[in-house]
Parts: C-alpha cells; structure tokens; sequence
C-alpha cells in the first residue's frame, strides 16, 4: 500500500500528484492538496531556512494515519470554508478523483418539512431511483386507493414494514447493505391536487357503515337522528381540522404526535384503539357477510338447507386465512376495485328501491325520536366516520397543503348529506321492520335483489383483509423482532399469528351475530371516537392551543368526547338482547 500511495499517479499518461502543506498562505484549519504545475512532487524536510523563519512542511495527506479515508473530507471543508475568496484558496481536482462530492448528486426538489414527513427520505430515495434508471416519476397521486394507503400508509401516517416488502433489485455501489422496506413506487411526491384528496376523503369515509345507518336512525328517531347525524359530522370535521393542524406544526404520524406532545401512554393509546377499530371492522364485516348470505342462501334453496349464523361466520374464515398471509397491500388493489364496484352497484339499488317504495306505497309509520335507544346513533355514527386515520396521509400528500381544510369541509358535507338521506330513506321505507343489514329488507324474490346481496357480500368478503392488514402489522412490529424474509421459521410463526388473529375475529363475530346494531355501537364508541373526537382535541390543547378560549374550548370537547365515550359504552352493553333477532326466513310461524 506504501508504494501505491507515494507513487500515486505516477503511471504512464498521468500526473504525478504532490499535495500543498499547512500554513500561513492556507485557510485557518485549512488543507490542500494540489497538483503542481510541473507534474513533480515537492520534497521538503520541514525546519527552518536561513533567516530563522519557520519553513512549510509539505504533508502526503495518504501517508498519515487512515489518510485516504479522510482526505476527501478535509479537501471538503478548505473548499467550503466561510473564509473571504481572497484567503480561499480553490483547487482543481485531476479527472481520475472519484470520490463524491458534498454536493448531492440527487437533486431532488424536496423541502425540508417533506424529508422530515413520514416516509421523507423514503420518497426522495424512491425519486431518486426512478431517475437514475431513466424512469420519469409521475405527477399523480396514485394509481387506486390502495396503492395510495400502501404508500403514504394506513395507519394514520405510520410506516409498519412486513416481510416482503423489499422488490428484488440488482445490486450495486448504491444498494444499501441492510435493506429497508420499500413503498410502492407510483408516486411520491406530494403532487395531489384538491380534486384527488376529494375523491380520496369520500372512498376513507363511505364504507360499510353506511348500510346500518337506517337501523341507527330507527334507534334515535327520524328527526333527532338527522340533528344528531348533521352535529356528529360537523364535531368530526371540526376534531380533524385540529388534527391537521397538530400535524402542520409537528410533523409525524398520529402515534408520533402523541409521544411526542405526551410520551408513550398515549401513543399506546392511539395504538391500542388503531388495532381495535380495525378488527371491530373486520367483526362487524363478517356478521354482515354472515347474516345476507345466510339469508341469500335460504331464499335460494327455499330452507332445505338452514345453516346457522355461526356455520355462515365459520365458512368465511376458509377465505380470510390465507389472505392474511399477504405481505404486500399492494396485491389487494384489484380486490379493492371491484368491491368498490359492487358496493357503488348495491348503493344505487338501494336508493332506487327506496324511491320507488315511497311513491309508490307511501311512507312507512316512524318515530321522531326513540329516548330509551338513542345512545346507540352515537356509537353507530362515530364507526361511520372511520376516516380519520387517513387524514394524515392525505394532507402529507398534497401538494398545497393549506387547501386541505375546504376540501375536507367539502367532502364531509357531502359524506354527511349521504349518510343522512340513506338512513332516512330507508326508515321511512321499512319503518319500525327495518333491519340491522338493510339488504334483508329487500324483496327476497327479486333477481335483482339476489343479485345485489351476492355481490355486496363479496365486496365486503373482499374489503375484510384491507381491514385486517393495519392492524396485523402494527401487533407484529410490537411482537416480533425479527424478519421473516429469508427465515421459514420466524415466517411461519408470523403465519401461525396471523391465523389466530382471523379464528379469534370469527370467534367475536360469533358473539355479536345476533346483535350487529349493538356491536357496531361498541366499536364505534369505544375505539372510534376516541380517535376521531378525543385524541386530535388533546392534541392541539397540548399543541396548538395558545388562547384562553382555544383551551377552554378544547377541555369542553374533551369533556364531551369522553362522556360520550362512557355513556354510550354503557348503554350499548345495557340493551344488548333487548332488540328483536336478525330477520329469519325459514324460522317456524
């Protein structure tokens, strides 16, 4: 190594190299490293020269102690020093100099509050990579929503890596020794116009909720449901505009403002209720699959075959299990278009019916308001508003952030006008007969009503391991601390997880089959409200809030979330078993 290095440069067709020495021409602290002009290395023993004056010592910057690792480094510091351009002294580099300079080679036009987002250094690798491979990125936001959630992620800005989320890639100088999980690629840039976010807020809040809304408006009347429905949305637009607020000052997840405003108990509270909102869902899914297609089942063999509720809840788990083994959420989008499909298919039927029922047989008989059920429309309007975990992401993906506010203003309005006309339409439909699944309430010798159970029962069949996959993988990134990629054992042992995690939904599911409106009334007021009334508002108190009326205000809404909270818990568990069973075709007269 000593002959390489003091003959460095010195082959044929190159120049000799000799490097400039420490002292008073050079910056303060400065280094330098020049080729001479006459290609020969200067030699100078240091000392003293004849007028006593203390002479340069020339030093070979590769001759001292790990040398050529440092010597970049201090080339990088005299070049840069702060020093006026008449004391900087500026060197040219030969052409065989190959180290990189400390300007970045990845000129990606990313601000600073974009790196620290989520996920910001991620995307500015991930732009980075499509450009060097000639790929030009796109400007949209994504392809579907579940690129979109496999993305920004679906677990209100958190980032959960799984197994196999590294792609196989070539290696190179630039693949990193340890590898890091990787997002889809389609886009990541924070490009999304207001029309995108739109879009995006109605598909977060308008789900499978929204078919047991005619039950909820039995629950509290048909006038005080409307109130009660058009209140609730205004308290959860006003909740996640705090959040965004929250988010715009601090950056990070829902999880990271929580530690970071008041440590790791309310993270794990965020957590906690993240994992059981998910699995409610995915409880409440499968009672809905379960009840319309034991229903469907028996309209079509005319009951000579009369399965139980739990056979129908069982029978799904077949499905479920093996598509909790999926690692990518990127391989449910084409599951997730067509459940969307079949649920905007089942929608329309529903207003059609609903119509046409009115004008033609008039309105049915109903209650404006139900004082011994009405705690329930609490519960069932907080699940119906599910949409908060992706508030986070959205905002982090727009390219204007400060227009986030109207368009969710916008979107909520829309949602809640949606939800209250469903629910509305189809009490004054069915009235006091109206179901918990509102699809049992359809004539049961209509093709089209058939029809629409089916495939609204595969569209929620298709939605479940969307619902499953946050919180499988937030309970797994607690629980193991290894990786199974590449590891069978630890692989199949987050296989085996996962399994119990779907037996154990279908055993809940089990429990609440006969009570749906009760059950979806728990998980709304016991995890849902929580994260879309109670956490943003304790936020932005810790946060936000500076005024005396912004925290008096924010102390009322807490007071109010937390006494709903209570309350509805309660009367929910109160009245279970106090309404009429799930509609049975072949029971006995």
């Amino acid at each position: 190594m000593s002959e390489v290095r003091n003959g460095y440069g010195a082959g044929e067709g190159s120049q000799p190299r000799s490097y400039g020495s420490v002292g008073e021409g050079d910056v303060e602290g400065g280094y330098s490293g020049d080729d001479n002009d006459d290609g020969e290395p200067e030699v100078d023993a240091g000392g003293y020269n004849e007028e006593g004056e203390e002479e340069q010592v020339t030093v070979d910057p590769f001759m001292l102690p790990s040398g050529d690792i440092t010597h970049h480094i201090y080339r990088w510091q005299e070049e840069h020093s702060q020093a006026p351009s008449s004391v900087r002294r500026k060197h040219n580099r030969t052409h065989s100099f190959s180290v990189m300079t400390s300007e970045s080679e990845w000129d990606v036009p990313f601000t600073r509050d974009q790196i620290r987002a989520p996920g910001g250094f991620r995307r500015q690798f991930l732009q980075d990579r499509a450009l060097r491979q000639g790929r030009q990125p796109t400007n949209q936001l994504t392809a579907n929503f579940v690129d979109f959630i496999g993305l920004y992620g679906h677990f209100a800005g958190g980032d959960y890596p799984s197994d196999e989320d590294d792609d196989e890639q070539p290696s190179s100088e630039r693949t990193p020794l340890r590898g890091a999980s990787k997002r889809h690629v389609h886009d990541i840039k924070a490009t999304a116009t207001p029309q995108k976010a739109f879009f995006l807020l109605v598909k977060a809040f308008v789900g499978t909720g929204v078919l047991v809304l005619p039950r909820a408006f039995f629950n509290g009347g048909l006038i005080f449901s409307t109130i009660l429905m058009s209140a609730i949305a205004w308290y959860a637009l006003h909740c996640m505009i705090l959040l965004t607020d929250v988010y715009l000052k601090e950056g990070g997840s829902y999880g990271d403002l929580a530690l970071k405003l008041y440590g790791r108990s309310l993270k794990y509270c965020v957590m906690v209720s993240i994992v059981l909102a998910q699995l409610g869902f995915c409880c409440a899914y499968v009672i809905f699959v379960s009840t319309n297609m034991r229903d469907l089942w028996n309209t079509v063999t005319g009951c000579r075959y009369n399965f139980s509720a739990e056979f129908w809840i069982l029978i799904q788990l077949l499905a479920y299990i093996p598509l909790a083994f999926v690692r990518k959420i990127k391989k449910f989008a084409s599951l997730s278009v067509v459940g969307n499909f079949f649920i905007l298919v089942g929608l329309g039927y529903l207003f059609v019916y609903d119509f046409w029922s009115i004008a033609t047989k008039g309105p049915s008989e109903v209650v404006q308001f139900n004082p011994s059920r009405f705690p329930l429309l609490v519960g069932t309007a907080a699940f119906s508003y599910e949409g908060i975990s992706l508030v986070i992401p959205i905002v982090e993906s727009m390219e204007h952030k400060e227009k986030f506010n109207e368009v969710l203003t916008w979107s909520l309005i829309i949602c809640a006008g949606l939800f209250v006309v469903i629910g509305a339409l189809s009490y004054l439909t069915f009235g006091s007969d109206v179901e918990a699944v509102i699809l049992l309430n359809l004539p049961n010798d209509s093709v089209w009503t058939l029809g629409v159970q089916f495939l609204y029962s595969l569209a929620i069949i298709l939605s479940v391991p969307l619902q499953l996959f946050p919180a499988i993988r937030i309970i797994e990134s607690g629980i193991f601390t290894r990786s199974g990629k590449g590891n069978p054992i630890v692989k199949w042992q987050k296989n085996l997880f996962r399994t119990l995690m779907v037996i154990f939904i279908g055993m809940v599911a089990i429990f609440g089959a006969e009570k749906l409106d009760n059950f979806i009334a728990i998980v709304g007021a016991s995890s849902c409200l929580p994260l879309s009334f109670l956490y943003p508002v304790m936020l932005h108190y810790k946060a936000v809030a500076s005024t005396r009326w912004a925290r008096l205000k924010d102390l009322v809404l807490i007071a109010i979330a937390l006494l709903a909270l209570v309350y509805v818990t309660f009367i929910s568990i109160q009245t279970w078993g106090s309404g009429a069973p799930p509609l049975d075709r072949c029971a006995a007269p």
